[in-house]
């Protein structure tokens, strides 16, 4: 009996370590599986990510070159309509605004321009910044500049000029005030910046 019972528990723990050496491979095998899995899941979800991550830099790129383009297109659209309104007065097409020209604009245009009194109308002095006799398209360009920041200031300060100061004088404060603008010979030295 002895014999037996010591028999029957040694099968018994043959039997028992057998299984459970089975069920451990099986349980290695697929935790093995699902591991591996979970890994080419996980690469291939990071090669998702980096490819969204390569087009959406793509795009920003792409966003930022339109932006420059437009922001270029606007300040050409900008110089040509600048330039546009210089070459009104400029009646013989050399490029720049003798005294005469620039008094006829203002008599035949500005003239009529509702709205605007006599005291308002601009002064050749304040255009003429080299005193040369001529406005050059840079001295127009200037002077616009400058009368857009006096305007803006203005605005900002709601106050009016005292009428004390002459218009050179206030060019010459306002470009103390924001520095020099930009200087091109004429408006193909201005074009060529923006090309």
């Amino acid at each position: 009996m002895g014999k037996l019972a010591l028999g029957s528990a040694v099968s018994w723990f043959l039997g028992a370590k057998f299984h459970s050496g089975r069920t451990a491979k099986k349980l290695k095998a697929k935790f093995q599986k699902e591991q591996k899995s979970l890994y080419t899941q996980y690469y291939n979800d990071v090669y998702k990510l980096s490819e969204q991550n390569t087009e959406l830099q793509y795009m920003v790129q792409q966003l930022q070159e339109a932006l420059k383009d437009t922001e270029s297109k606007h300040e050409l659209e900008a110089i040509q309509r600048d330039y546009d309104e210089f070459k009104m007065p400029d009646i013989d097409g050399d490029d720049r605004i003798s005294r005469a020209e620039f008094n006829m604009y203002v008599k035949n245009y500005l003239a009529s321009y509702p709205g605007l009194a006599e005291k308002d109308y601009p002064k050749f002095e304040d255009f003429d910044h080299d005193g040369d006799g001529f406005v050059s398209f840079q001295e127009y360009a200037q002077q616009m500049a400058l009368q857009a920041q006096q305007a803006e200031l203005e605005q900002l300060y709601g106050s009016k000029d005292s009428g004390k100061a002459s218009g050179s004088k206030k060019a010459q404060s306002l470009q103390d005030l924001y520095g020099e603008t930009k200087k091109a010979g004429n408006f193909n030295d201005m074009y060529a910046q923006y090309k």
